[in-house]
């Protein structure tokens, strides 16, 4: 008897591991708004939306990485928004294809920190960083996330855009210390073909972080049957307009 109760002690155990280990897609902070309009740089007057319905991930700033420089172009256009509107901060991240950055540890620390001064813009409530990085900038961008992620308070959710195919079966995504991926599904260049297969099959994201949102543009539509519990982000070419809520999902 006494046997049988360790053994059966032991594969709970085995049991509770194994489930330690499953990654679930992570449904961070419910207060964040099923719709979210990207704002990027251009005016925007978004005084029209309900804020309690569609929130407003607005371009704050550009960083272009060269050689051993980290160039700042900060957002330049008025954004007007209710005070009561969810805010995301979005940082572009750049590099030069002529100038080569060097991912310094300089460029990783002046990166991060002005990251975290976006923090300080009025009623922001959660971070997100654009950044295409290829295969030779992925270390830098893993160490920039994770050097990030404590210095940010805990209740700042932290998120990034991600590429069709980082979601479908490149698993570098894994260990990042992010709330959340957003599938980018517009402007897809040479993914364009296999994204959209994929999303025609109706399969779900390989991976976890990708599972909570999807990032579409009203100038670019499609008829997929999206998964559902899903947060929607929406881009536009140009300034939003009240008219264009009709456009999105």
């Amino acid at each position: 008897m006494v046997y049988l109760t360790k053994k059966i002690a032991a594969v709970l155990i085995l049991i509770i591991g194994l489930a330690a280990c499953q990654k679930t897609p992570v449904k961070y902070n419910d207060k964040i708004p099923p719709k979210i309009l990207w704002a990027w740089e251009r005016e925007e007057d978004l005084r029209f939306l309900d804020a309690d319905k569609i929130g407003v991930a607005f371009h704050a700033q550009t960083i272009f990485l060269q050689g051993d420089e980290v160039v700042l172009k900060p957002r330049r256009q008025p954004l007007q928004v209710n005070e009561n509107t969810y805010l995301i901060a979005v940082t572009r991240i750049e590099t030069s294809k002529q100038t080569r950055p060097n991912l310094s540890k300089k460029q990783l620390t002046e990166t991060n920190d002005l990251i975290l001064k976006t923090l300080q813009l009025k009623n922001v409530k959660a971070l997100q960083i654009d950044f295409d990085a290829v295969v030779s900038e992925r270390d830098f961008y893993r160490k920039l996330l994770k050097d990030l992620r404590p210095q940010a308070a805990k209740e700042i959710p932290l998120t990034i855009t991600a590429l069709g195919s980082w979601c479908m079966s490149d698993n570098w995504l894994a260990d990042l210390p992010i709330d959340e991926a957003v599938p980018m599904l517009f402007d897809m260049g040479t993914e364009d073909k296999s994204v959209k297969s994929f999303l025609a099959s109706n399969k779900d994201w390989n991976e976890p972080l990708c599972r909570t949102s999807y990032g579409l543009s009203i100038n670019q539509p499609v008829d997929y049957k999206f998964l559902p519990d899903r947060r929607f982000y929406y881009f536009s070419s140009n300034s939003w307009k009240p008219e264009n809520l009709s456009q999105i999902r």
